[in-house]
């Protein structure tokens, strides 16, 4: 019998985190915040590679390689800080501009050797064999592996975007096998990443992990201003003459734009500067999709990088009549790096054309609650004075909840990979009743009053309540749709109050047979084959991983129902 091939991939710059890959199948990935409670970390993800390790049953000494993704990372330290060399300007990049470059081979080939002895302490690696896969390349592969579309032998178009890594922020690549043929790319100057994360800090936020609020604030906006507003980035960054990528209209670099930003939009109102953004992403993202398609006639497209975090430009993508399929990598970002540098190699050393076992199905990727952490859990809450319940069906007594206007957490199963719950790690209510915001926000998410919710429909009923689903993945809430008008008030308090778009979770039988018993228990009950889902966390705090936790957030919030494996936990009765 032939012995599984474990390929180990790590992360270990901002959101770091590992991902195992064990004949093909992504069996394990984790982002190391889950562990160290400390919201999206950074660094060596030594917590997370133990945890990998552990889920899939591998022992170290059965690795058949270990691969981080990125040839160059910064330390952490450079990381946490960003505001030294986020809020810069043309002056600050004429003056590095005349610095010697001997520092930067330095400095890449010392962080190179740090990264290389990392890993080949923890796990007992030859350090020759530790190896590197670029940073748009793990993008790409992450997408393109993953992919539920992909037909073995036939071409795709892979994309990705984001701030940069290895000195790219974009790339465009004709796949097929295990060949890749890069056809343009992006400098990290010309990123259309940059500016939004620029503008993000400009307005008050944390760059790498709010951009979504303005992505959310966007529709409040007028229309006519922000198109108007956005004239001050369609002046500074456009795309090549053969539309393939992304350049610079001036000498200034996007890496030194703030200052830029700052003198534009001064006096521009904060709902205006977050919709000029996220009017010109799109505007950029469609046409250079639209012209990638065109130039290679491929219309099959996988994306990543964490630009593809854009729900709602994602939407525009998929609505184009050039494109067959397109499948965007749950959660995006950087902590999707580790998964496609560790499925390049494998499949770079397998030379098969059948990638079926990569398919992503579910990403249900991490640890599951032991029975020694349940116990201490129940134990915690026994002594808190909350009630424990064994239900003989627990989904039905947590439907009867919802479907009573009681708000409930859940924590069971394996913990969700990514940035979004999913069913596992989350906070679920009816959908139907608007007021329900508010509750969830006094309660535990304190989300800022723009800010919506998001649904979890049942596939059965998805044809229902979304409008659009073709071509897309709906599964992992990556795109925003339009929801259907005779629909929209069972999920209003799941959808965007001005623009009527959702962000849905398709829950199939298959991928989750709890949470999607338990929305077929709430639609018995109600009619309705939807709830709503946010992530089971503190504001500000990582998403739950263990029982215990699930338990201290529930002290400290104002939650008062929780579906804690099979047991119900309540604060009253």
């Amino acid at each position: 019998m032939t012995s599984p091939r474990a390929i180990l991939g790590i992360h270990d710059g901002h959101n770091s985190g590992a991902s195992l890959v064990v004949d093909g199948a992504v069996v394990a990935s984790v982002n190391e915040e889950r562990i160290s409670r400390r919201k999206n970390e950074v660094g060596y993800p030594s917590k997370s590679i133990e945890a990998c390790l552990r889920i899939g049953g591998i022992d170290r000494t059965d690795l058949d390689g270990v691969v981080f993704a990125s040839n160059f990372m910064h330390r952490p330290e450079y990381l946490l800080e960003l505001a030294p060399w986020y809020k810069v300007g043309l002056g600050d990049q004429r003056k590095d501009a005349s610095k010697s470059k001997d520092y930067e081979k330095v400095l890449f080939d010392v962080r190179r050797q740090e990264r290389i002895m990392a890993a080949s302490e923890q796990l007992n690696f030859d350090p020759a064999h530790v190896r590197f896969v670029e940073h748009h390349l793990a993008h790409l592969t992450a997408a393109y592996y993953t992919s539920p579309y992909m037909q073995a032998g036939e071409p795709v178009l892979g994309l990705t975007c984001d701030g940069a890594g290895d000195g790219l922020s974009a790339t465009v690549t004709e796949c097929q096998g295990t060949t890749f043929n890069r056809i343009a790319s992006t400098s990290r100057n010309a990123s259309l990443g940059k500016i939004y994360s620029r503008m993000t800090m400009l307005l008050g936020m944390t760059p790498w992990e709010h951009e979504y609020k303005l992505m959310g604030l966007a529709p409040y906006a007028d229309p006519a201003r922000a198109h108007k507003a956005a004239e001050h980035l369609r002046d500074i960054l456009g795309l090549s003459s053969d539309g393939l990528s992304f350049e610079s209209r001036t000498e200034l670099s996007m890496n030194y734009v703030y200052e830029y930003l700052r003198e534009a939009f001064e006096g521009v109102r904060f709902d205006t500067s977050a919709a000029a953004v996220q009017l010109f992403t799109e505007e950029m993202l469609v046409q250079w999709v639209r012209n990638a398609i065109t130039h290679t006639g491929i219309g099959n497209i996988v994306c990543g990088g964490g630009v593809f975090m854009n729900v709602k430009a994602n939407m525009l993508i998929a609505a184009l009549p050039e494109v067959e399929s397109m499948w965007v990598m749950p959660s995006a970002g950087d902590e999707s790096l580790s998964i496609g540098a560790a499925l390049h190699v494998f499949h770079e050393q397998g030379g098969s054309s059948d990638f079926s076992d990569s398919r992503l199905l579910n990403l249900y990727l991490g640890p599951d609650l032991t029975a020694d952490d349940l116990a201490e859990a129940e134990r915690q809450a026994l002594a808190l004075g909350y009630t424990v319940e064994h239900p003989d069906n627990a989904n039905a007594a947590a439907a009867a909840l919802i479907a009573s206007g009681e708000v409930i957490a859940v924590c069971r199963g394996r913990m969700e990979w990514g940035a979004r719950a999913l069913g596992n790690r989350s906070i679920v209510a009816d959908p139907s009743h608007f007021s329900v915001v508010d509750r969830i926000n006094s309660m535990i998410k304190v989300r800022d009053f723009w800010m919506p919710f998001a649904p979890s429909i049942r596939a059965e009923d998805a044809p229902d309540y979304i409008d659009g689903l073709d071509r897309t993945s709906p599964w992992f809430m990556t795109h925003a749709y339009p929801v259907s008008e005779d629909r929209r008030d069972e999920i209003i308090a799941g959808s965007h109050p001005r623009d009527r778009t959702i962000r849905p979770q398709v829950v199939t039988r298959e991928a989750n047979p709890g949470y999607h018993a338990l929305i077929t228990e709430f639609k018995e009950l109600t009619g309705r084959g939807a709830v709503l889902n946010t992530s089971f966390n503190i504001h500000g705090e990582p998403i739950v991983m263990t029982a215990v936790e699930a338990i201290d957030v529930m002290r400290r919030s104002g939650l008062g129902n929780l579906l804690l494996g099979d047991m119900l936990v309540r604060k009253h009765t």
